[in-house]
């Protein structure tokens, strides 16, 4: 009886496992649809990017401490065909296309949060990079490029739909080089003040930071200064040559028509940037030069056809005062406020880098790697981004790329540099290499065998590279790059992304989070070492050491290194919830029957409140690996939105846990951009929190000596239909911060943590 029913059961199970083997691919085929394949079949996908968020930011940590890597069960390989690259290495398909996997990885937790995107974005992002890594691998047969790649969709739409986080759960990072698909995102900067160093009696009570806000919608792009006085940087007049110091500043000699227009101008004004149109433009990059000069830098790509990039170059003073340019290009014919070079990057994902040889003028160059040329070997390109093009020199248009010192990266495998987040120093570039391929000849048939069966979980096997570039011999040469050191390791993708702990050259200390069921932990690898591991870094609060709750990571943590004659490195960890109320039920009718069709006033006023925490600890940095951090700031904040509901507006709306597709006031104030800078008046370290909401100000808190936060002027306020309010208190019991946090309206936690009554 027993043989009978598990032949039952066996054998239905086997019948459909051999049926899906056979027919899977034409299955697939037949459901989802091919991606566009562009012409040149070496080019890479865009890859994942850091960005730089204020001066002291050295890195920041996403990805929730939980790897990142391709999330298919291991079973998948036994669908996809075992193919081989042109150096006779084979690569499984967890390895092959893990850096569409990484991507897919970050845009599941953040990319809501940060571009906007649903699920579907995320999921055609990820078969479009497949069909690219597909091509590079196997450029003989594009129409099974273009089969693996649905199958690795199909993949991910079966096995990892739960792992894409809603407004519940998604929280902002950003990772994008080329956000096509994004109608609508908001990034902010924290630079130093543009004109205190103009006017120092004007602006003597400002601060030394200030924050801008970038509004992009669809490449159309706005900049607010978020907390910038109402000083008038243009007054009405009739006189082109009426100059206030900030415009002369910046260079303008006489004022444009366009600022004639307006009459009047303030520096707390949202401004239009005039970026070249036609053009799907991302986040700048923000560079400090060796000069303390705050450059901010745009690095974006044509169309998905090519490699044309468009470099632009300017900084907040001229940002915030005047950008129209004459003509619509991307050149000096543009006769622009900003520099902008048009070139061919040969990549898609270049970035800039300070070359400190060379003069302040020209010492900007975008980089980039490249497979390209070189028969899947690795070679760097690089152009400067403000000198301008020579017609008359043929090839001035395109970057200069050289082979890095003819080595081969895991036997052509070079592919694996793409793989990770590009660290970019002055003068330097430090990649790492996951190996995508394994090797037939060393390994055994059954090990061949099983690993084409069960996949391998983790790709632990890789290497750093670090090249150092020096300055070009000549006006228009290359950069001219040398591998300085290359550091084998062996070190599981789930302790990806790793990031440095510090700016200098030498220190080749990089930071990781690891998320246990319970708990998140500080890691540190050494790659200075033959043999780098993985250690832990010890976090110390009221005398003992003290073990974080894994909520901690759902938000990027921040690692600083102050810029001040005894340095400090700072980790700077922040979580949020929105407040439930067990009281309410979302499956009450609406207070608005028909939205469209009643005013906001004649709704009753609706409370929406979220926690909001935040953690840092800190140590000198020049201390050895095993220095603990120890906690120096900490506090635990309640945020209350009050409104006149209105289903049809996000900033109208209480959060339903069941619709979380469906933003609120509080939920975006959850997965908001976490910086950190010395923007809070007169004392110095802040942490502010971008409002979405209403173009309300930010929530911005202010240091105090005692290692406590208070909400700065403007953090708490509102008229008419919209208010909020913060209320922050100090965070120091170590049994709190080491379980969740506490998000219930009425915040019954102990009076060490959080005094409040509400």
């Amino acid at each position: 009886m027993l043989i009978a029913c598990v032949t039952a059961v066996v054998v239905p199970v086997l019948l459909v496992l051999g049926i899906t083997g056979y027919f899977h691919r034409d299955m697939i085929d037949s459901i989802y649809k091919n991606v566009e394949d562009i012409a040149d079949a070496t080019e890479m996908p865009p890859t994942v990017t850091s960005f730089q968020s204020s001066p002291e930011v050295v890195s920041t940590i996403g990805g929730s401490g939980e790897g990142l890597n391709c999330s298919l069960p291991g079973l998948a390989n036994m669908f996809f065909d075992d193919i081989k690259n042109q150096g006779g290495r084979h690569g499984l398909v967890l390895q092959r296309f893990r850096q569409a996997c990484v991507f897919h990885d970050l845009c599941y937790r953040h990319g809501l949060a940060t571009y906007g995107y649903n699920q579907n974005d995320c999921d055609r992002i990820l078969q479009n990079a497949a069909l690219r890594l597909c091509n590079v691998w196997n450029p003989i047969d594009r129409k099974r490029c273009q089969t693996e790649s649905k199958m690795v969709l199909a993949g991910v739409s079966l096995g990892g739909s739960d792992a894409y986080r809603a407004w519940d759960r998604s929280t902002y990072f950003e990772f994008e080089p080329d956000p096509s698909r994004s109608s609508r995102f908001l990034v902010s900067r924290v630079v130093d003040h543009p004109f205190k160093s103009v006017d120092r009696d004007k602006y003597k009570d400002d601060p030394d930071q200030v924050i801008l806000t970038f509004d992009n919608v669809r490449s159309n792009l706005t900049v607010t200064c978020l907390n910038c006085k109402d000083a008038p940087v243009l007054k009405p007049t009739n006189d082109r040559y009426d100059l206030s110091a900030e415009l002369r500043s910046v260079g303008i000699k006489r004022i444009p028509d366009d600022l004639l227009k307006r009459g009047s101008s303030n520096l707390s004004d949202t401004n239009a940037v005039w970026l070249p149109p036609r053009r799907r433009h991302a986040a700048p990059h923000l560079l400090v030069d060796g000069a303390g000069k705050n450059r901010l830098i745009w690095i974006t790509r044509n169309n998905s056809g090519d490699t044309m990039t468009c470099m632009v170059m300017g900084d907040a003073a001229k940002l915030l005062t005047h950008t129209l340019p004459e003509r619509d290009l991307c050149s000096e014919e543009a006769d622009s406020q900003l520099s902008m070079v048009e070139a061919d990057m040969f990549s898609t994902s270049p970035l800039p880098m300070e070359i400190p040889a060379r003069s302040p003028k020209d010492n900007i160059f975008a980089t980039a790697i490249t497979v390209k040329s070189f028969k899947r070997d690795l070679g760097f390109c690089s152009r400067s981004a403000s000198r301008t093009i020579d017609q008359k020199a043929g090839d001035d248009d395109k970057a200069k790329c050289m082979r890095l010192d003819d080595v081969k990266i895991f036997e052509g495998a070079g592919l694996g540099a793409f793989q990770n987040f590009a660290i970019v120093r002055p003068g330097q570039l430090v990649l790492f290499a996951r190996d995508v391929a394994l090797a037939t000849t060393t390994s055994s048939a059954w090990s061949r065998f099983s690993q084409n069966i069960w996949g391998i979980k983790h790709s632990p096997s890789g290497v750093m590279l670090v090249i150092d570039v020096a300055a070009p011999t000549s006006e228009k040469g290359p950069l001219a790059p040398k591998i300085r050191k290359m550091v084998k390791f062996n070190i599981e993708d789930r302790f990806d992304p790793m990031m440095p702990i510090t700016r200098r050259r030498d220190d080749l200390r990089f930071l990781s989070l690891e998320t246990t069921d319970k708990e998140v932990g500080v890691r540190m690898i050494d790659f200075a070492k033959e043999d780098p591991a993985v250690g832990d870094v010890r976090l110390e609060m009221n005398g003992s050491k003290v073990n974080l709750h894994r909520s901690w990571a759902s938000r990027p943590a921040l690692v600083l290194e102050t810029r001040e004659p005894n340095p400090k490195t700072k980790l700077v960890f922040s979580r949020g919830a929105i407040a439930a109320d067990p009281h309410e039920s979302f499956n009450d009718e609406p207070d608005i029957a028909e939205p469209s069709n009643r005013p906001f006033n004649a709704t009753k006023p609706q409370t929406e409140s979220l926690a909001l925490e935040t953690l840092i600890f800190e140590r000198d940095a020049d201390s050895s690996a095993d220095k603990p951090f120890v906690k120096t700031s900490a506090a635990t904040c309640m945020v209350k939105y009050t409104f006149r509901r209105h289903e049809e507006f996000l900033c109208y709306r209480k959060f339903d846990p069941q619709r979380p597709m469906r933003a609120s006031p509080a939920a975006r104030m959850q997965a908001s951009q976490l910086l950190v800078g010395r923007f809070a008046g007169r004392d110095g370290y802040g942490i502010a929190f971008p409002e979405f909401c209403a173009s309300g100000p930010p929530i911005i808190l202010r240091q105090n000596g005692d290692g406590t936060f208070v909400p700065e002027e403007g953090s708490t306020g509102g008229a008419g239909t919209f208010t909020r309010q913060v209320t922050c208190k100090p965070l120091g019991s170590n049994a709190y911060v080491s379980g969740p946090i506490k998000s219930t309206p009425d915040m019954t936690i102990s009076a060490a943590d959080w005094p409040y009554q509400p």
